[in-house]
């Protein structure tokens, strides 16, 4: 295991870089993917594919290309995969439960959200729930 922080960053992160690349999100995810490992699960990608494909959010969002899209997928190839062979009830929000099973089963240090759903449960099982700005002073301060 590497010396970096190990964090789950939500779907809502993906998809806030995928809108606009000059984002923080973006900045975390495209940018300074040398400086983490990424802890990815099965549902947690498959939200974040169904996510970035809705027609809904394709709509809303007209320079959502594939190409963007894609470029967002293949960040997760690089992530380090686990298994959930359970994901306990936990949350105020039954669907933020995959991002706290995901962190606990790859022994996360952080999750990076901004759902104050998740957010309201700063620390879970000493797992650090920050949004994305205080993950970047993680980062930047590791710089020090």
């Amino acid at each position: 295991m590497s010396d970096k922080p190990r964090v789950v960053i939500d779907t809502q992160l993906f998809l806030r870089a995928a809108i606009n690349l000059r984002s923080l999100p973006a900045k975390l995810i495209l940018e300074m993917v040398d400086r983490y490992d990424l802890i990815m699960s099965l549902p947690i990608a498959d939200e974040i594919k169904d996510v970035l494909n809705r027609p809904t959010i394709r709509a809303k969002f007209p320079d959502l290309s594939d190409e963007l899209v894609n470029r967002i997928i293949v960040r997760l190839e690089d992530a380090e995969w686990v298994l959930l062979p359970d994901v306990p009830a936990v949350g105020r929000d039954p669907k933020d439960d995959i991002f706290l099973a995901t962190a606990v089963n790859g022994e996360a240090h952080y999750i990076a959200s901004e759902d104050k759903d998740l957010l309201v449960l700063n620390p879970y099982k000493g797992i650090q729930i920050v949004n994305a700005l205080k993950f970047l002073e993680v980062l930047r301060g590791g710089e020090e």
